[in-house]
């Protein structure tokens, strides 16, 4: 199995190991017996933090990465590892080098948003079509998008991909890639969690259209100005000063870069360029309440407001923008982000005042799902040298809670789409809860459900702990359903119409049938001329005979097409309008294929009225028109047959 990256901005493959995508920010593992604190000093941090920063660079072939480490007064530790150009033996360092945070953008967003509301610009509770120049629609029983919706992740969008990412150019206007690419809203009520990026990319247009700044001008004068930030930067493709500094992009040392500067569309949700140096200069500013060096970006009451849990579960909670969670059992905000190489933490420590920055370059080699406990994860490994010993998690079944037979199902995404193509994605990664022979919660894909699963450890009654100490919890919502909740998305009940469990192999054994059969189709003609013994002397028959075999033509086609998406989708430039004829033409074929399954139909039990051919031909063409009937189910289901280039 290749290993798939849960990343911010989604294409078409969106999945993939649930213990990855439970990770909130700075996921902890298995950790050794606690030793007495130490003082958080350069030397200290180095001898902990280089040892499995180097050995994720030495034996898992990351190509580079950046880690720093601040205080409220000043950044204690700030080192590179690795190389940032591997051919020009380019080092990786926190001066130098720049990094792509990913979404780590939308904290620096959210603060341009609260400036605004300072100002009296902007409402946090008000609709957003009166900030805005196209109107989004509020379903029948829905509620308006609202800034502080957007900020919190519950104006419902579904997942989109278009036009997100592109090759060395400069962006698609703000405004105009907002409006041309406006997602359905599949949780218009606003109380599901569904993380988006188009939700806080209008957030972003919101601020362009009501500073009347141009987006990125507007970050560079009232926040990465003021801060010192001077070798960071919204623009794109990157200013000619800044653009040597780039790291290339990879995803493992032994593998060629990215060969382009990844422009996002959606930059208010993922576009910034930085050094670790002025991320630890944003972070210090946070730790200081929204000022640094004398310069206040932001009143410390707004900045708290930000930090406040908005939503909150056992197993976490979302503030404006910034999540929280548990960190080696101390409480920790921050925001993860990622683009298509680059992987980033920010997570700040809020009672010792102290604050970290990382970002690798690629995941290196990922041969396992056991190789992601390799992944170095220096927030996890400060809090536990440096920070006073906190109450660990204990197993909940130690402790005298019931079984969590209740947790036991299968399990889909809130951040999904359900009217493109895209919804593919929250098919293959969907995830299986068991409880095992002694009671405790495994984990499977529930693609692939076999095999002894991921433990999970149940720390409280209704609260699950992953390997990597991602947490969720159990949510019965009674009339609504049952669901697992993290913060910013929920992992939802799977209705059975949409189990991949039967659907995967409903589809296997469909889509086997029709290139067996096209492939014997020329021998067995061969042999009945050979035994002159024609299949029909009937030529309705024959076109009927031939009609089914086009069908399975049509429908192999599809599929084949449609693989070839699935595999050049881990570049996810490809999703742009240049790609709408191959769409256009994929759709028209899947929708033969959907007609030419009723003609099938007809055409199997003709076969059956009439007695035509043996009887093993009047099954085999039964079973061929089951075949195209589950293929074409499929097509409508999933959006094979789709209807819409916006996606």
């Amino acid at each position: 199995m290749r290993w798939r990256r849960v990343i911010d901005f989604p294409g078409f493959v969106l999945s993939f190991s649930f213990s990855f995508a439970v990770m909130a920010f700075g996921a902890d593992a298995d950790t050794p017996a606690p030793l007495p604190p130490q003082e958080l000093n350069a030397n200290n941090l180095a001898r902990v933090l280089d040892p499995p920063m180097e050995k994720w660079i030495d034996l898992h072939k990351g190509p580079g990465a950046v880690v720093v480490v601040v205080t409220r007064e000043a950044a204690v530790f700030a080192r590179g590892y690795g190389l940032a150009d591997i051919a020009a033996n380019k080092p990786f360092t926190a001066d130098r080098t720049l990094v792509r945070p990913g979404s780590i953008s939308k904290l620096f967003t959210g603060i341009a948003v609260m400036q605004l509301v300072e100002q009296g610009k902007l409402d946090l509770d008000r609709d957003v079509n009166d900030y805005i120049d196209f109107v989004i629609a509020t379903p029948p029983g829905g509620v308006p998008v609202t800034l502080r919706r957007l900020m919190t992740h519950r104006a419902g969008f579904e997942e989109h991909a278009k036009g997100l990412f592109s090759r060395d150019r400069e962006p698609t206007p703000l405004g105009r890639w907002i409006a041309d690419n406006l997602p359905r809203r599949l949780f218009p009520s606003g109380d599901v969690e569904a993380y988006s990026n188009y939700g806080m990319a209008l957030a972003g247009y919101i601020v362009e259209r009501m500073s009347g700044e141009p987006f990125a001008d507007y970050m560079q004068r009232h926040l990465l100005g003021p801060l010192g930030m001077t070798h960071s930067t919204f623009r794109q493709p990157l200013p000619d000063d800044l653009a040597p500094l780039m790291a290339r992009g990879y995803q493992s040392a032994d593998k060629p870069p990215q060969a382009y500067f990844e422009t996002i569309a959606a930059s208010p949700a993922g576009g910034l360029s930085a050094t670790a140096d002025d991320m630890g200069r944003f972070v210090r500013a946070l730790i200081n309440g929204g000022e640094l060096d004398g310069v206040r970006i932001l009143p410390k009451a707004r900045l708290d407001q930000m930090m406040a849990p908005a939503y909150a579960t056992p197993a976490g909670y979302l503030g404006l923008v910034f999540f929280g969670t548990k960190l080696a059992g101390h409480d920790a905000i921050g925001h993860d982000g990622a683009t298509m190489t680059f992987f980033s933490t920010l997570t700040i420590f809020t009672e010792q005042g102290i604050g970290v920055f990382v970002s690798r370059d690629g995941i290196g080699e990922i041969r396992s799902a056991s190789d992601f406990n390799e992944i170095p994860n220096p927030a996890a490994a400060i809090a536990r040298r440096f920070l006073p010993e906190a109450p660990q998690a204990a197993d909940a079944r130690a402790a005298g809670f019931p079984g969590g037979a209740d947790v036991a199902g299968i399990y889909q995404t809130s951040r999904r789409a359900e009217s493109s193509f895209v919804r593919l994605s929250a098919l293959l990664s969907q995830i299986v809860i068991r409880i095992d022979g002694t009671g405790e919660a495994r984990r499977f894909p529930a693609i692939w459900p076999f095999g002894a699963g991921a433990r999970l450890k149940r720390v409280e009654r209704d609260l699950y702990e992953g390997p990597q100490g991602g947490r969720f919890a159990f949510v019965d919502g009674g009339g609504s359903g049952s669901y697992l909740a993290a913060p910013a998305f929920r992992l939802q009940r799977v209705p059975w119409t949409a189990d991949v469990r039967w659907i995967a192999p409903a589809f296997v054994v469909s889509l086997l049938l029709g290139p067996l059969s096209l492939l014997a189709w020329p021998f067995a003609a061969l042999q009945r001329r050979w035994r002159n013994k024609p299949w029909s002397r009937d030529r309705g028959d024959r076109r009927d005979f031939l009609m089914v075999r086009l069908v399975l033509l049509v429908d192999t086609v599809v599929i084949a097409a449609s693989a070839v998406l699935f595999v050049k989708s881990t570049d996810l430039t490809i999703f742009n309008a240049a790609l709408d004829p191959v769409l256009l033409a994929l759709y028209a074929l899947a929708w033969l294929g959907v007609f030419g399954a009723l003609a099938s139909l007809w055409a199997a039990i003709k076969f059956w009225r009439n007695g035509v051919g043996s009887r093993w031909s009047r099954v085999h063409h039964a079973l061929l028109a089951l075949s195209s009937l589950v293929l074409a189910w499929f097509f409508l289901a999933f959006h094979v047959a789709g209807k819409t280039l916006n996606y």
